[in-house]
């Protein structure tokens, strides 16, 4: 069966009784690890335990199929369920996954890790069947909602808070992989220490010279007209690990809000004002420039800018295709809309 959306959580917590295993997929390897050891500690405490725990790797299935099928059917030594970890796993592992789940594997729960595999690769195909007594869970990038939920859990297992404004600015500036953003979170939580409230000045400090900043100014060149500043922003993002498609979705959401904020002005609002209408807020310290940028870009425009982002965002995910390439010619293309639509509204640049 496969775990919907709204039962993720549910479904950590708790997995239903009759569940013998479950694979844990998606492109945010992060999420995948953090949720498979969830999982994982439903069956058991110490995930080190080395009498009912074990750990495989795809390659060992593939290469042993008899492997997986002797663990899961194994008994444990010393009371309580026992746990196979199978990491690494692709498409090749399904014959030995339908041969290890073949009898009675009595209370031994089988957790499976996958990458970001294919909707009609066998994986996918076995563990979203309907079934009850298998499942699939599936990763993705984490939405606001998401980050906003981890960043109160994380600090609240440190005793430590967090001012609202500070909030805003992390989760807006956390990146796309899970295991990463958790990261800077303890890490902020280590830096205040216990009892204590993180404001702004810390986490802008703290996260002051990551990729996610240079995603922020990359994005403000384009929208204030500067396409010379686009190669060099975009060569510090790849540096520090960034993906193309990744900026281009941040630089969608972006002209998104923008749009919006444009289409506010229609009814009457200045350009500041229809900013601070903006839901989630936007930080204080990047208003006044996308307030100055409304006063460049009309809605035609911002709708042909968002065309152009939606086109790169198909062509980065292509197999095959120069992504890094495509990602800097739509972000230089759509700076060149701004310094077009500039220029019609009468600005210098």
């Amino acid at each position: 069966m496969k775990v919907a959306a709204n039962g993720v959580e549910r479904f950590l917590k708790d997995p239903p009784p009759g569940v013998r295993a479950v694979l844990v997929y998606g492109p945010d390897t992060g999420k995948v690890l953090e949720f498979a050891k969830r999982i994982a500690r439903t069956a058991v405490d110490n995930l080190d335990d080395p009498f009912n725990v074990c750990e495989l790797d795809g390659d060992d299935a593939t290469g042993d199929p008899a492997r997986l099928s002797d663990e899961m059917h194994a008994r444990s030594l010393m009371g309580g369920r026992r746990l196979v970890r199978l990491r690494n796993a692709g498409d090749k592992t399904s014959d030995a996954i339908v041969n290890a789940l073949d009898g009675d594997t009595g209370d031994t729960l089988l957790v499976v890790e996958g990458g970001d595999l294919k909707p009609s690769g066998g994986l996918r195909k076995l563990f979203e069947a309907k079934r009850e007594d298998i499942a699939a869970l599936a990763c993705y990038a984490d939405t606001g909602r998401d980050l906003a939920t981890m960043v109160r859990e994380t600090l609240a297992a440190g005793a430590v808070k967090i001012e609202p404004e500070a909030e805003r600015f992390l989760v807006e500036h956390l990146g796309g992989d899970r295991m990463a953003s958790r990261m800077e979170v303890e890490k902020l939580t280590l830096l205040a220490g216990q009892g204590q409230t993180i404001d702004l000045d810390l986490v802008v400090s703290a996260i002051g010279d990551s990729a996610a900043l240079d995603i922020d100014a990359l994005i403000s060149a384009a929208a204030e007209g500067r396409p010379d500043a686009i190669m060099s922003g975009l060569d510090r993002a790849f540096r520090q690990g960034e993906a193309s498609v990744r900026i281009i979705r941040v630089a969608i959401t972006y002209f998104q809000r923008l749009h919006l904020a444009r289409a506010r002005m229609a009814d009457g609002r200045n350009p500041a004002d229809a900013v601070k209408s903006l839901r989630p807020p936007v930080f204080f310290r990047t208003a006044d420039g996308m307030a100055r940028q409304l006063q460049r870009w009309d809605l035609r425009s911002l709708a042909s800018a968002l065309a152009r982002l939606g086109e790169a965002e198909i062509r980065c995910k292509t197999t095959g295709y120069p992504d890094e390439a495509e990602c800097g010619q739509a972000m230089i293309d759509v700076a060149r809309m701004a310094v077009m639509a500039g220029r019609r509204a009468g600005l210098r640049r």
